[in-house]
C-alpha cells in the first residue's frame, strides 16, 4: 500500500532541499515536532497519512523555511544513519526503448542493488565495490519510499539516478547477473515530491581525457514506461517479512539510456554526466576503477 503526493499549487514544483538539515533542526509553530534531518522527516511524513503540502505546512511555520525551493541538499536524500535501515532495488526492461531500440514487453527483470550505504550523490567519486569487468551506466528515475509504523511503504518522491553496474560481468557470465548489480548508484540530492512526469527528455555523456567519448538522449516518464510505478511497487512491497517500519527503500525504475548497449565501458578517470530537462536535475561523477 503506498501513498501518492498531491501536486503543489499552480506554477510551483515541490523539491525537497533541506540544506544542512542533519545539523539544524527545522523550526516550527508551537507544538510542532522538530525534525533533525531528512530521514526523520521521511519517517514523520510516512506515519502522518498526510500529503507533503499539508505535512510541511504543519511542521514549518515560517514560509521561508519550508524545504521547497532551489537550495541544494547535502548527501543522499532520506538516507538513515543506521546500517540495515535502507536498501536499493532495481527493475529492468521497463521502458519502451533503450538507446532508441524498442523493448518488448514481458522481459521485466529485477535486482537487489545493495544497502543504502552504497549510494552516492552528485560530485562524489564513482568507485565500484570490486574489480570491474566492464562498467556501465544507465539513466533512470529512482522512486523513494519509507515504511510506516503499520508496515506500509509510503511513496516520498522521485529523483534522477545513475544506475552503475558491471555490465561486462553480467553479459560474460549471465549466471552471475545479480552480482553485477552490487555496486554504487548515484542519486541527485534533490527530491521531486510528486509522481513521475508524463515525459521528460534526458541525456548522458562520457568524457575521456577532456574529449567527448559518448553521448545519448532518451525519454523518461510514465509515457515511456511499459510497467507503471504502482505495478512495480506491488511486485516488491507485497512480500512480507522483508520490510519493517522506519526502513527507507530506493527503487530504480529502469533505464532508457545504457552506455554498455553502445559498447562503451568506463575507464579510470572518465567523467560521467546525466541531465533531466524536465526537473533540471543533473549528476556529474568521475569514475575510478
Amino acid at each position: 500500500m503506498t501513498n501518492s503526493v498531491d501536486a503543489p499549487g499552480e506554477g510551483a514544483r515541490s523539491v525537497l532541499t533541506l540544506s544542512g538539515a542533519s545539523r539544524t533542526p527545522a523550526a516550527g509553530p508551537p507544538g510542532a515536532q522538530p525534525l533533525s534531518g531528512t530521514y526523520e522527516l521521511a519517517v514523520a511524513f510516512a506515519n502522518s497519512g498526510s500529503t507533503w503540502t499539508d505535512f510541511l505546512a504543519g511542521q514549518v511555520g515560517d514560509r521561508n523555511e519550508v524545504p521547497c525551493g532551489t537550495r541544494q541538499l547535502e548527501g543522499v536524500p532520506f538516507l538513515p544513519a543506521s546500517p540495515g535501515m535502507s536498501a536499493v532495488y532495481s527493475f529492468g526492461y521497463t521502458h519502451t526503448s533503450v538507446n532508441d531500440t524498442k523493448v518488448e514487453k514481458g522481459n521485466l527483470d529485477f535486482y537487489y542493488k545493495g544497502p543504502g550505504e552504497l549510494l552516492i550523490t552528485d560530485g562524489e567519486p564513482l568507485v565500484g565495490t570490486s574489480l570491474v569487468v566492464g562498467g556501465g551506466i544507465e539513466v533512470e528515475y529512482c522512486a523513494i519510499y519509507c515504511v510506516n509504523e503499520r508496515g506500509e511503504a509510503v511513496y516520498l518522491g522521485h529523483t534522477l539516478a545513475n544506475d552503475f553496474s558491471d555490465a561486462g560481468l553480467r553479459h560474460a557470465h549471465r549466471n552471475l547477473a545479480n552480482l553485477s548489480k552490487l555496486h554504487p548508484s548515484v542519486l541527485s540530492p534533490e527530491v521531486i515530491l510528486e509522481d513521475l512526469p508524463a515525459s521528460s527528455a534526458v541525456g548522458a555523456t562520457v568524457e575521456r581525457d577532456g574529449s567527448l567519448l559518448w553521448e545519448r538522449k532518451g525519454e523518461l516518464g510514465t509515457q515511456a514506461l511499459l510497467y507503471s510505478r504502482r505495478l512495480m511497487e506491488r511486485l516488491l512491497f507485497r512480500r512480507g517479512g522483508v520490510f519493517h517500519p522506519g526502513m527507507v527503500v530506493y527503487l530504480l525504475l529502469g533505464s532508457c539510456i545504457s552506455s554498455h548497449k553502445d559498447g562503451v565501458e568506463l575507464r579510470d578517470g572518465d567523467l560521467v554526466t546525466i541531465r533531466d530537462s524536465g526537473s533540471g536535475l543533473s549528476l556529474t561523477n568521475h569514475f575510478h576503477g
